[in-house]
């Protein structure tokens, strides 16, 4: 049995003894630290089989340790200990590396597991994706369905009260809510409010919606605002915009003990909020759905993935170079417009994606390339329920097929790929090419479209790339200033601005 080299981080001593103690039964070298600073120290030289820390410490915490070990031994498994399995700074360490996690009280089974799991996968040559990995993406994914299921419902022609209980139920579902509230006011200043769940809890929210209504709703405030007393009840709690005098305020709670909201689920209610608000104007008024539905899925990407200075307004570049392309092969408006939504939602699989694999500095394991190449696939899936973007659907699933048919997910070729899939791919390699990321500058536009030419007729639709070379450099150099621009509706012709990691494009031309 090969001996492990292990490090136990604990400000508890009692903790630190078990823990060397069921390791040491398990054929492993330990050492001990009892605080983050302490192990800090005892990492600079040859890498420890694994790390065992504490989240919770005086000084830095195990969180930081994670952080600092990643930097500089980027392959050494950290599992941390947490006093809550569902608490948010352990679902932040499996997003940012971390190998396992252990939940208190722990036993010497767990430890064991944990021992052997690394022995395989030592053995092995290989990484284990971080464990609870599935299920967070399968809920980041599900969040992102339940965006598009509430637009859905605006299309299918049922009732207001019909639709409010609907909406509630996927919100609790979403994010892990025991109950739920949606208040809305008349255009003559009457309320109505919506409950669901916990009868307990939702008499808790009810005066604390009412009480936050004026300062959420009324100040204008656009993010999720926290409310309830944080000691027993976990509540969130964001703005529903009406027209005039009508608005509302959709609330989630859950109890303290379940761990605070997270920063994409108080995301994702925003996303509900305003979703929910334009397929009430639909239900009442019955126009423009799905223009201002497909504008609030939009900006919800945008407000989501405009967050990394590198990434920022690459989804909305590709809209305007895939309209670009799109108009100089003399396609009719209204094709034009599929094509530039198509360009804005072609990443939009990635947003259930994680972090720590969408920005990973090294070269991702098999497993890591095959979830990455699964975001064309999960953003189609996410767009099937909307019929009228049917076309853009094709296009998301398809923006990374290659014209000599050697990419995925169907590996289609030449012409079997849809033509607007095969416009977007053009812009998107351009726009991978010519935007700086952290390992490299960005290169030149003019560089940039002679190498697109280039590869015309094996990666890229020979057709798509002569018409792209034909566009003037002044053209394109105004798109591409626009990689640190505020965009808005009306910047883009209603059609929003959004940036989705596009890493995964560098691949295409080595």
């Amino acid at each position: 049995m090969t001996t492990l080299r292990i490090l136990v981080v604990d400000d508890n001593a009692s903790i630190l003894r078990f823990l060397a103690a069921a390791l040491g039964a398990s054929a492993c070298d330990v050492t001990q630290a009892g605080t983050a600073e302490q192990a800090l120290g005892m990492i600079g030289g040859t890498p420890f089989d694994l790390i065992v820390s504490d989240i919770k410490m005086p000084g830095l915490s195990g969180l930081d340790l994670l952080r600092a070990v990643k930097r500089q031994q980027p392959g050494t498994p950290v599992a941390l200990i947490t006093g809550a399995p569902s608490v948010n700074s352990a679902i932040f360490g499996l997003r940012h590396g971390a190998y396992d996690y252990l939940p208190k009280p722990f036993s010497v089974r767990e430890i064991q597991e944990l021992v052997d799991r690394v022995r395989r996968d030592r053995d092995a040559h290989a990484v284990s994706l971080p464990a609870g990995l599935s299920d967070e993406l399968a809920r980041r994914q599900f969040g992102v369905e339940v965006l598009f299921r509430i637009g859905e419902l605006a299309l299918d022609g049922i009732d207001a009260p019909t639709f409010t209980d609907t909406v509630l139920g996927y919100t609790m579902q979403s994010l892990r809510g025991a109950a739920a509230v949606l208040l809305l006011r008349d255009p003559d200043g009457t309320m109505q409010a919506t409950r669901l769940g916990d009868a307990g809890m939702v008499a808790a929210m009810s005066g604390l919606i009412t009480s936050a209504f004026e300062r959420t709703v009324d100040a204008g405030i656009r993010d999720a605002v926290e409310l309830g007393d944080r000691g027993k009840v976990s509540m969130i709690a964001a703005a529903v915009p009406g027209l005039g005098n009508a608005a509302g305020l959709l609330a989630v709670a859950r109890p303290a003990a379940t761990g605070p909201f997270l920063p994409d689920e108080k995301g994702l209610l925003v996303g509900y909020a305003r979703t929910t608000a334009v397929a009430l104007q639909k239900i009442i008024l019955r126009e423009g759905v799905e223009k201002n539905l497909v504008d609030t899925i939009a900006a919800f990407v945008n407000a989501i993935e405009s967050k990394d200075l590198y990434l920022k307004g690459h989804s909305a570049r590709v809209s305007l170079y895939s309209g670009e392309l799109a108009s100089v092969l003399g396609m009719p408006h209204a094709d034009v417009l599929v094509v530039r939504r198509a360009g804005m939602l072609h990443d939009l699989g990635k947003l259930v994606m994680l972090d720590s694999l969408l920005r990973k500095p090294g070269k991702l394991t098999a497993e890591e390339y095959a979830l990455i190449q699964a975001h064309t696939v999960v953003g189609d899936r996410i767009l099937q329920p909307l019929r009228f973007l049917a076309h853009e659907a094709k296009a998301v699933r398809h923006h990374h097929e290659r014209f000599d048919g050697a990419g995925y997910p169907d590996r289609l070729k030449g012409e079997a790929i849809p033509f607007t899939a095969r416009l977007v791919t053009v812009a998107d390699v351009f726009d991978a090419m010519t935007s700086d990321r952290p390992y490299r500058a960005a290169r030149p536009l003019a560089d940039a479209r002679d190498e697109i030419v280039a590869v015309a007729g094996t990666q890229l639709d020979p057709v798509a790339a002569q018409a792209f070379a034909s566009i003037p450099l002044v053209t394109l150099a105004e798109i591409s200033r626009q990689h640190h621009a505020e965009r808005t509706t009306a910047d883009a012709d209603d059609l929003f601005a959004g940036s989705v990691d596009c890493a995964q494009a560098e691949a295409v031309l080595g």
